[in-house]
């Protein structure tokens, strides 16, 4: 007996991707596949399974048969309506996965990004790869719509972290691949992106594209709930505005930030999303320093030592940006010898700590070192030779 033939499909892939402006890598992000096979199903080459069915239809919002992954319904009697009601019924009320599970799940997201500023980038990566696993393994059984907005939910968060870490370990294209697919993961689950737009401004700052930096961090704030993140991206917003030379929008922006403060929920301020009062100081530092504004810059880091003189939790990578920009505004007052007292404690760092926001501070130091006035300066030019080598123990680019 002859085998039946498998019914003709004309995929619509490609139609509802190019709809919602996605690539073809982002697709792939979000699904859990690769970019050749994405391009492998548009063109009908290779038929996708039916869990990755359920994620392009959850994707595009979309019915399978509307993608033309099934066939379209085009008729059929009144008992075969009837028993397709009753199982889509079924299905409904009977399938899914257990709500403890995503439970779990969620709880595990939120003390990931707690272990964020207490353990090392790398340590932490691995962590948040694993939960996506587990995300992807629960999208890939039988689940409900409004659980899967969950997950999608759940995974936009993952993605806006390793977005986060990714930059720290200078992996930027990867980092930018993960925040751009935390964008539509989040718009799917009807979700806020302020926490994914803030990973994202970060990592276009360290890459030098800092006008979409500024218009990322900008997008995320009038999107954002009064939390700690709100502040962070407009501190983001401000850095990468001095950075460019706009110190008035620089200045603008951080009063603004000041006022909504005190208006914030605050949180445990460990987390990856966490904005106290000593990294907050790190931005108003950084602005001060652009704006060669010594001693506003020497306020700020004062403020962050008295934060932490007060209890507050002490993150490396800030408490060595504090220490680098006060070094860096005592030698522009052409106090040298304290700048460099500043700066010593830094190169103590353990290698695994010196993360690319903690690199770049030692960048901008180092070209204030060469200044003409101190090339003959020996001490300028022992800790130039230090700088070098603290760069050079630093963690290397492959986080795996």
């Amino acid at each position: 007996m002859a085998r039946p033939r498998r019914p003709s499909l004309t995929p619509r892939l490609s139609e509802y991707r190019l709809a919602r402006q996605l690539t073809q890598e982002q697709v792939a992000e979000a699904i859990g596949i690769s970019a050749e096979m994405v391009r492998r199903h548009e063109k009908g080459e290779n038929h996708p399974s039916p869990a990755y069915r359920a994620r392009y239809s959850a994707l595009y919002r979309a019915s399978q048969a509307d993608l033309g992954l099934v066939p379209g319904a085009v008729g059929g009697t009144a008992r075969s309506t009837s028993l397709d009601v009753e199982q889509l019924v079924t299905q409904i009320t009977e399938s899914g996965t257990s709500r403890d599970v995503i439970e779990r799940l969620d709880r595990a997201t939120t003390a990931i990004a707690e272990m964020h500023t207490r353990a090392p980038a790398r340590t932490v990566l691995r962590q948040v790869l694993r939960l996506r696993a587990d995300a992807h393994q629960l999208l890939s059984g039988p689940i409900r719509l409004s659980q899967a907005r969950d997950v999608y939910r759940i995974e936009s968060e993952l993605l806006a972290h390793s977005c986060l870490l990714l930059s720290d370990l200078k992996q930027d294209d990867a980092a930018l691949r993960h925040g751009m697919a935390g964008l539509t993961f989040a718009e799917e689950a009807g979700s806020s992106d302020a926490i994914i737009r803030s990973a994202l401004a970060k990592t276009l700052r360290w890459t030098d594209r800092l006008m979409e930096s500024a218009d990322m961090a900008r997008a995320g704030h009038a999107r954002s709930p009064m939390t700690p993140i709100r502040l962070q991206l407009g501190c983001y917003e401000a850095n990468a505005a001095a950075l460019v030379g706009d110190i008035r929008r620089a200045q603008e922006v951080l009063g603004r930030v000041e006022k909504e403060t005190d208006r914030c929920e605050q949180d445990s301020g460990v987390s990856a999303w966490s904005f106290p009062a000593a990294r907050q100081a790190v931005f108003a530092l950084s602005v001060a320093t652009q704006a060669r504004d010594t001693d506003g810059a020497l306020r700020a880091a004062a403020s962050a030592d008295d934060s932490w003189a007060a209890g507050a939790p002490v993150n490396k990578a800030n408490w060595a940006q504090i220490r680098i920009g006060a070094g860096i505004a005592l030698i522009d007052r052409g106090d040298l010898a304290a700048g460099i007292d500043e700066v010593r404690p830094v190169l103590e760092l353990p290698p695994e700590l010196r993360v690319s926001t903690v690199t770049a501070y030692t960048a901008n130091l180092t070209r204030r070192l060469r200044d003409r006035r101190l090339r003959n300066d020996r001490s300028a030019r022992d800790l130039l030779s230090d700088i070098r080598l603290f760069t050079l123990e630093a963690l290397p680019n492959d986080p795996g």
